[in-house]
C-alpha cells in the first residue's frame, strides 16, 4: 500500500520518523573495528551462525519490562519484528530503501551475547532450557543481556564480525539498540496487544478485539481537554 504512512495517527508517525532518522546509515561515520582481547574475538563462521530472530527479541523484551504481565506476555517481540521490517529506511549510496532488519538486529544481540560468554564476565551460567532452539542472547540471565546490550552501545565488540549494515558501523549499532529500547515501550504502552490477530495489518483493517486494560491497571484517569496550568498572576494595578 503506497499510502501507508497517511494512515498513522501522528504521534506515531513521529516516532517512526525518529527510528528511520536513528538508523540511517551515515557511510562517512563508520568506525574500525575496535582492538579486543584474543579471547573475546569471534571467528566469523560462530558470529554469523546465530538465526533465532524472535528469540532474541523474546529475551530482549523480557529484560526492559519483566513478566507477569510484562512485555513477552504481551508480544512486544512481535512488535519489535514487525517495526524493524516495515518502518526502517538505510541511506544507501544512491537511495533511501526499506529493509527487513530483524533478522540482522537479533544476530547482533547473539554476538554480542556470545562475546561477553567468551570473556568469562557473566554473572550466571547460560541457560538454554527455557528455549533450547534459542541463541546466546536468550541464554544469558536478564543482568547478563544488560551486560551484551552495554557492550553494543559502547561499541565493545568485533564491529568486523556484524551482519550487514552493521559491520564496521558502530554508529548505526549505538542507535539501533537505543531504538529498540524505545520499540519495546511503546508496544507496550500503545495496547497494541488489545488489536488481537488484527495487530500485524494495515491500520484501515485494526481492530480492538481484546479489552485494553494496560492504562486502567495504572489508574490513568483518561484523557483530558485541559489541566490547570500556571498563566500569570493577577494584578490590581499597572503601570509603566
Amino acid at each position: 500500500m503506497d499510502n501507508f504512512d497517511d494512515l498513522l495517527p501522528a504521534h506515531v508517525k513521529q516516532f517512526f520518523e525518529q527510528i528511520k532518522n536513528r538508523m540511517k546509515d551515515q557511510n562517512s561515520d563508520e568506525q574500525p573495528s575496535p582492538s579486543l582481547p584474543a579471547e573475546t574475538s569471534l571467528p566469523v563462521q560462530m558470529a554469523i551462525s546465530f538465526q533465532n530472530t524472535r528469540a532474541a527479541f523474546m529475551a530482549f523484551a523480557d529484560a526492559v519490562i519483566p513478566s507477569t504481565l510484562g512485555a513477552l506476555d504481551l508480544r512486544i517481540d512481535d512488535y519489535i519484528v514487525w517495526i524493524l521490517d516495515h518502518f526502517v529506511s538505510i541511506q544507501g549510496e544512491w537511495s533511501v530503501k526499506n529493509i527487513p532488519l530483524s533478522s540482522q538486529t537479533a544476530r547482533i544481540l547473539d554476538i554480542a551475547a556470545s562475546q561477553l560468554m567468551a570473556s568469562g564476565n557473566i554473572k550466571a551460567a547460560p541457560d538454554y532450557s527455557s528455549n533450547p532452539d534459542g541463541g546466546p542472547f536468550l541464554a544469558l540471565s536478564p543482568n547478563d543481556r544488560f551486560e551484551a546490550i552495554r557492550l553494543l552501545e559502547n561499541q565493545q565488540v568485533d564491529l568486523e564480525v556484524l551482519p550487514p549494515p552493521y559491520r564496521n558501523n558502530g554508529g548505526l549499532v549505538k542507535n539501533v539498540i537505543t531504538s529498540l529500547h524505545q520499540m519495546v515501550m511503546f508496544g507496550y504502552y500503545s495496547e497494541w496487544f488489545s488489536l488481537g490477530s488484527t495487530r500485524q495489518a494495515y491500520p484501515e483493517d485494526q481492530r480492538i478485539e481484546r479489552q485494553p486494560f494496560l492504562w486502567e491497571s495504572l489508574n490513568y484517569p483518561g484523557p483530558s481537554y485541559g489541566y490547570r496550568a500556571v498563566r500569570g498572576f493577577l494584578v490590581d494595578k499597572f503601570s509603566e
